[in-house]
């Protein structure tokens, strides 16, 4: 943890990832799959092998070829009071606008939130599959330690979520996955059915944990 004199702003710079454009590479491969999977079945029905395994080489390429599109450069100033973030645009992010705060270090890498008074939310990440994770895991241990000075300080109340499933509304996105998965499994085929399949087993983890919360009554309603 390293301390930051008052009124002075230390930097930093850090690889992070862009969610949206992972999400959009990985949906992307695995159409391209299920393309290539109907494609190649009808002109090669006779090679059931080979039907199978041609579409996810042509997926894994398109992934790999685009993959450097995932991750980003970053730089972020703080202070006591304050962090000004540089991504793709500048936001400056006063603690006294905070509301709560949520990070997550896990085997694939880094998440953190921050949500504001006002009702909007500041995200970012970096998965360790694309980005070097300790600069700005540094970064986020300098920010918690400002933010949880700050609040001490000022009383502020913000709230240190332990898990994104504390908040009571996590029921719902559950919910929706849930009945997704369902449907991946009712509706697709092999390799298409590799989705469902790939997101069952994590729903489920996070299903027993939101009860686990629930039972704590560690739930808060925003």
């Amino acid at each position: 943890m390293t301390l930051i004199p008052l009124n002075k702003m230390k930097e930093y710079n850090f690889e992070y990832t862009k969610q949206g454009i992972a999400y959009a590479l990985f949906f992307a491969s695995f159409a391209i799959i299920a393309i290539s999977s109907i494609a190649l079945g009808r002109l090669m029905s006779n090679y059931v092998l080979l039907d199978i395994i041609f579409p996810i080489i042509i997926g894994v390429v398109f992934f790999l070829l685009n993959k450097q599109r995932i991750k980003k450069t970053g730089k972020a100033s703080l202070s006591d009071k304050e962090a000004v973030i540089e991504l793709s645009d500048t936001e400056t992010l006063s603690f006294d606008t905070l509301k709560y705060y949520y990070s997550y270090n896990g085997k694939n890498g880094i998440v953190f939130t921050l949500g504001l008074s006002d009702g909007t939310k500041f995200k970012m990440s970096a998965n360790n599959n694309f980005c070097d994770v300790k600069p700005l895991q540094l970064f986020l241990t300098d920010l918690e330690s400002a933010i949880e000075s700050y609040n001490t300080q000022s009383q502020a109340g913000i709230v240190h979520l332990t898990s994104i499933l504390a908040r009571k509304n996590a029921v719902y996105i559950l919910l929706i996955l849930t009945i997704l998965i369902i449907a991946g499994y009712i509706y697709t085929k092999m390799p298409l059915m590799c989705i469902p399949i790939g997101f069952t087993l994590p729903v489920i983890i996070n299903w027993i944990q939101y009860f686990q919360l629930r039972a704590a009554n560690k739930l808060v309603d925003f």
